[in-house]
């Protein structure tokens, strides 16, 4: 074992240290200044649920959707003050749903053979109740980054997918407070 002989070492003076820490806390910075400007600005992404609606893409908010299943729903006799959107009812764990067409309810035409039914979320701005959607197909889902300004003469927003296709984000409040919908 070896001894060492003489005196401690010294110390660095305050001078040295407070200039050392000035400059590793001026590297950090600029350092995390150059990883947030690669980064980019951090945009939250929405999730919705892709549809085929007689050919064109729809989404709706995935948040707004309590279940996909197949369309089933039992016809009901028309009363004059029905809007021509309702295609009848659907129970559901004891809750009966009003189904509509989506493609009726955008302006299109009924749907021959729907593929697909969403059963939607309660929420207290549709003073309707329950509601179920029809629709050609469900694709899965897929997220925006931010609900788009340019509207469609219906008045809901277009996105952009990856693949280029243009989409009409549907939210399902304003779907229904625009118009009279009952049963």
């Amino acid at each position: 074992m070896a001894r060492f002989s003489g005196s401690a070492p010294a110390e660095a003076p305050l001078a040295g240290r407070e200039a050392f820490a000035r400059r590793v806390l001026a590297d950090r910075a600029r350092i995390m200044a150059a990883r947030a400007d690669t980064e980019g600005p951090c945009v939250p992404a929405r999730p919705l649920v892709l549809l085929d609606l007689a050919g064109q893409c729809c989404g709706v908010d995935l948040h707004a959707v309590l279940r996909v299943t197949d369309p089933v729903w039992s016809d009901m006799p028309r009363r004059p003050d029905c809007p021509p959107g309702v295609r009848g009812v659907h129970g559901y764990q004891g809750d009966l749903y009003t189904v509509f067409d989506l493609s009726v309810l955008l302006g299109g035409t009924a749907l021959a053979q729907p593929g697909v039914m969403l059963l939607l979320r309660s929420v207290s701005s549709i003073p309707l109740g329950r509601i179920a959607l029809l629709a050609s197909g469900a694709a899965g889902t897929v997220d925006i980054t931010a609900t788009p300004t340019p509207l469609t003469p219906s008045g809901f927003p277009q996105a952009r997918l990856a693949d280029g296709r243009s989409m009409t984000v549907i939210d399902p409040a304003r779907l229904f407070s625009s118009r009279y919908v009952g049963v």
